[in-house]
């Protein structure tokens, strides 16, 4: 269950940009949802051969460009210093390729992730310290390494450093430090990827953008769509030339992922969901080092070797995450206590620390709560979590430091490393970090408008390809088709998929609810429903027509964001916490006739908490405990999967007494003294 939010419209000023700029209506309306309104904003936005701006805006650009002109000149040995995810591995070729072109002895150096962890360690300077290296050029990573830089420093070996993290209060002591993230930046775009200032440091080295970006945004596009930076400005000017430049593209290593992934189209969705994870697949369970020779290599045996590497690698992640996804399902239906926390936190031995990131997204997407995910190898066990937007994971876990060892990350995301002996101790402080918020934030689905299902045309939906790339900060639109009549339900690949048709008045439209079989949905023919839906083109016997996937499903005319809130209330209840406004919480003896009246009717299926909820005209929280209660009495067996119910009726012999319910009991109880 989502909050759906419809982003504010001005049609006024649709309808002024559509007649100024003589553009169709419906191009004028994305363009004012995204805030897109001033001509030099449109023109850009659309525009396909935008030059970079001057990278020597960037705060620190000239000394970078200045110490590694000179190693260059003089055959310093230097070395490139990246990191093992998608975005590290493309920043550092990026840079090794251009100095190798320029005929600088180079290097290049990625931690491993499990030995070593993220970023700099005194070990590897040690060892690059042997190996004659005067010159340390970090990518991705660096802005906190400050006693590891002073330690290259006391050995002789300069530091530039090249990173997009944001920065402590204490910047290190490098020779230079190109951070559009500093305090004293003033370049007018911050946003970059490690790949994509990996690539204006080219281009200041180069003094040349035009020749950077056709030889390089492959690379950089590829970075900058996996690390999640906003595609907007700069980032979507990369990413744009990258798409071009990959579908053209004379690296035969990208050639052969493209062909061993099976991708038939390049852009930033397939880049981020099949091309990129494989790159990433290679840090997390194998070597980075891999994935970089994949982007370098000139041998076509090499390119296909190391890309069927890769996808393998992948397949074998994929299996570990759906194994760890599963067994944390397994501890949720034997302790539903760790379901109902604010804060979802569960650990296990065996766990593989680089995929458990992968699960917690999973977990937060599923639960709409923020997750953390610890891997319990060793006395000291890493952990990683996601967030939902409008809670702080990071102010979360920096107030519960004294259980954790080493810790970072931002408001959506975290890692940590924590002793064993102190998992159980900071799973209680973290949810009582967070049970002292009146409400947590509700996980929300941004619609950019609603759609009159009468007038939705394959030309309107040629207009939403001008707007791609789509991706972090410049989604793909999701239109909502509200007061639906679903008609007709029918599954289709094997039944894996459904086939939906609904209609409202004239129109009718067949759309599609991906990944769920006909058991699995809770929605029935007849119910009016609103859908949330991407639309594309397809292509049948050379005709173009509209094709609709579901991203969300409600009840028509359904308070959502009140059942939400009642949810919350209940999982709050079911931890031992009484929530406020407790009027009205104890259901009746005739809301309990009423729920099971209607399941005996509808028995055998699935059922969704909203349409239960509206049918039944019986708020959340009540029926919750209704559905506890009458599973006490053995009236009936149920299991809730978020928002969904799977119920079946038990056969009773004579009469069940609910005053002998201890749940009802104390709900009563519970209720009158709060």
């Amino acid at each position: 269950m989502k909050k759906w939010t419809v982003s504010e419209l001005d049609k006024n000023k649709v309808r002024e940009l559509s007649k100024k700029y003589n553009l169709p209506v419906f191009t004028s309306m994305l363009l004012t949802i995204r805030g897109l309104t001033e001509p030099d904003e449109i023109q850009k936005f659309f525009a396909t051969d935008n030059e970079l701006s001057d990278p020597f805006e960037i705060k620190d650009m000239d000394k970078a460009v200045a110490r590694i002109k000179k190693a260059v000149t003089e055959y310093q040995k230097i070395c490139v210093y990246g990191d093992y995810d998608c975005d590290g591995v493309t920043s550092t070729a990026i840079l090794y390729s251009y100095l190798e072109s320029v005929c600088a002895n180079v290097m290049f150096y990625i931690p491993d992730r499990n030995a070593e962890g993220y970023g700099m360690n005194k070990t590897a300077v040690e060892k690059l310290h042997k190996q004659g290296v005067n010159l340390i050029i970090t990518v991705d990573n660096g802005i906190s390494a400050i006693d590891e830089i002073n330690y290259a420093d006391s050995l002789g070996i300069d530091v530039v450093v090249t990173d997009h993290h944001k920065p402590q209060d204490v910047l290190p002591k490098a020779v230079a430090i190109v951070n559009p993230h500093r305090n004293d930046e003033t370049a007018k775009f911050r946003d970059y990827s490690g790949a994509g200032l990996a690539l204006k440091l080219v281009t200041a080295l180069e003094g040349d953008s035009f020749s950077v970006i056709e030889n390089y945004s492959d690379l950089a596009a590829f970075g900058t769509v996996a690390d999640l930076v906003p595609l907007k400005s700069e980032n979507r000017d990369i990413v744009k030339n990258g798409i071009v430049n990959i579908e053209n593209t004379e690296r035969i290593g990208i050639s052969s992922l493209i062909e061993k992934s099976q991708t038939a189209k390049v852009n930033a969705g397939t880049i981020g969901f099949r091309l990129a994870p494989r790159i990433n697949a290679a840090g997390r369970l194998g070597s980075p080092y891999d994935a970089l020779e994949l982007f370098l290599t000139e041998d076509d045996e090499t390119a296909d070797e190391k890309a069927e590497l890769l996808s393998n690698l992948n397949t074998q992640r994929q299996t570990i995450e759906t194994e760890i996804y599963k067994q944390i399902e397994d501890k949720f239906i034997s302790n539903p206590q760790l379901a109902y926390d604010r804060v979802i936190v569960v650990s296990s031995e065996g766990w593989n620390a680089g995929v458990i990131g992968i699960v917690s997204s999973k977990i937060t997407d599923k639960y709409g709560k923020p997750s953390i995910i610890i891997s319990e190898d060793g006395e000291i066990c890493k952990a990683s979590g996601r967030s939902i937007s409008g809670f702080s994971l990071v102010d979360a876990v920096f107030a519960c430091s004294e259980y954790l060892e080493k810790f970072g990350g931002h408001p959506m995301a975290v890692g940590f490393s924590i002793k064993r002996e102190n998992i159980d101790s900071f799973r209680k402080a973290i949810n009582d970090y967070a049970n002292k918020l009146e409400r947590m934030p509700l996980a929300t689905l941004k619609l950019d408008c609603n759609l009159n299902p009468g007038t939705i045309t394959t030309d309107m939906v040629k207009q939403l390809q001008m707007f791609e790339p789509f991706g972090y900060g410049n989604p793909k639109p999701i239109f909502a088709l509200n007061n639906m009549l679903l008609e007709k339900i029918t599954p289709v690949g094997n039944g894996n998929h459904l086939k939906l048709s609904i209609s409202r008045e004239k129109a009718r439209l067949n759309i599609m609810k991906f990944s769920t079989t006909k058991e699995q949905f809770p929605y029935s023919e007849g119910d009016m429903l609103d859908f949330a839906v991407n639309l594309d083109i397809n292509i049948y016997q050379g005709q173009s027509y509209v094709s609709f996937s579901v991203k969300d499903i409600k009840p028509s005319n359904f308070d959502t964001e009140k059942a939400m809130y009642e949810i919350q209330d209940y999982e709050l209840y079911k931890s031992g916490i009484i929530p406020k406004n407790s009027a009205d919480k104890i259901p009746t003896r005739d809301e309990f006739a009423t729920v099971y009246r209607y399941i005996r009717k509808n028995p055998g299926q699935n059922y969704s908490i909203d349409a239960l909820c509206l049918k039944l005209s019986i708020g959340a929280f009540k029926l919750l405990n209704i559905l506890d209660i009458m599973n006490e009495l053995y009236l009936i067996t149920y299991r809730r999967d978020v928002d969904n119910l799977n119920i079946s009726i038990r056969e009773v012999n004579g009469k069940v007494d609910l005053n002998a319910s201890k749940i009802l009991r104390k709900l009563r109880e519970d209720m009158k003294n709060a």
